[in-house]
């Protein structure tokens, strides 16, 4: 199955610290999720192919250290990885605000337009959270956009960009029911995921009981 497309963010502003401009492509926000192959689940957080192949990103302090940012979040999203019997992996989320001056943030990629695509019979019936956005905090509001972007930061507001997995391979309703509460208790898929992506219903979000005869007949009739 294909892997997550590029969906990453430029920052750019000035740098109080050495009374210089900046501007960087942010390797770390191009960090999607490998595609599924008829053995196992994809990679998760490794960018797409175009980036030089898997490339996986350094620790944030290193960016915080070289940039006047604050990052408040990196981390796996959920819901993001195509479903299918092998899941793909997952992509990241990564959140960001400008030190102590106003910052101009570049989103693009075609990752915002083109979820991964799966393979062998793979299918995701919540498209949306498959593709790449953004989501901007400022003046206590929250926009989310899905197309390229090019918008104004100042400190106390964030943006977060958001980034697709990769495809799944083959039938998800034929993934393994304890496969599918593994990916929900980690966070990896929702409860919502796991009905309609995997045919499987979770009647507990706490211990995550599954109700059998709830899930043979969904899976069934699919």
């Amino acid at each position: 199955a294909s892997w997550g497309h590029a969906n990453g963010l430029n920052v750019a502003g000035w740098d109080s610290r050495t009374n210089e401009e900046f501007v960087t492509m942010v390797l770390a926000t191009i960090i999607s999720g490998g595609g599924a192959t008829p053995q196992q689940d994809g990679w998760h957080a490794v960018g797409p192919e175009c980036c030089f192949g898997a490339l996986t990103s350094g620790d944030v302090e290193l960016l915080e250290y070289s940039y006047p940012i604050i990052i408040h979040k990196y981390s796996l999203m959920t819901d993001s990885g195509g479903a299918g019997k092998y899941r793909g992996g997952s992509g990241t989320a990564w959140e960001v605000e400008p030190l102590d001056k106003e910052m101009l943030c570049i989103g693009f990629g075609e990752g915002r337009r083109i979820p991964a695509m799966g393979a062998a019979g793979a299918q995701s019936r919540d498209v949306d959270s498959k593709v790449g956005r953004v989501q901007l905090k400022r003046g206590g509001k929250v926009e989310l956009k899905r197309t390229n972007i090019m918008e104004t930061i100042k400190p106390g507001e964030t943006v977060t960009n958001m980034n697709p997995g990769g495809g799944g391979y083959g039938n998800p309703f034929e993934r393994p029911i304890e496969k599918v509460v593994w990916d929900v208790k980690n966070g990896l898929v929702s409860l919502k995921g796991a009905r309609e992506d995997y045919g499987v219903v979770i009647t507990d979000p706490e211990t995550l009981d599954v109700d059998l005869a709830a899930t043979q007949a969904l899976r069934s009739a699919a």
